[in-house]
């Protein structure tokens, strides 16, 4: 899911949303880094470090991958 090189399409969505169903908030991170997100990531880990609620963090995280990825489908169609 490198925004640089491909087009997020439905098979990235559904890794979103299958990683967030295992509550696999390591992936979303990831995921999160790869679509430019790298200090937004780091927030989360100091977060969670600050006691924040996990499950929380999961949604928050999940929330904001789906966005960036739709910005990049609404970019690519603006082409």
């Amino acid at each position: 899911m490198d925004p640089a090189h491909t087009t997020p399409d439905r098979s990235d969505f559904l890794a979103v949303y299958r990683a967030a169903a295992r509550r696999d908030l390591s992936a979303l991170l990831g995921m999160l880094e790869r679509l430019d997100g790298r200090e937004e990531a780091e927030v989360v880990r100091s977060a969670l470090r600050g006691g924040v609620d996990y499950d929380l963090a999961v949604a928050e995280v999940q929330r904001e991958v789906e966005r960036r990825m739709s910005r990049l489908l609404r970019d690519e169609s603006d082409l």
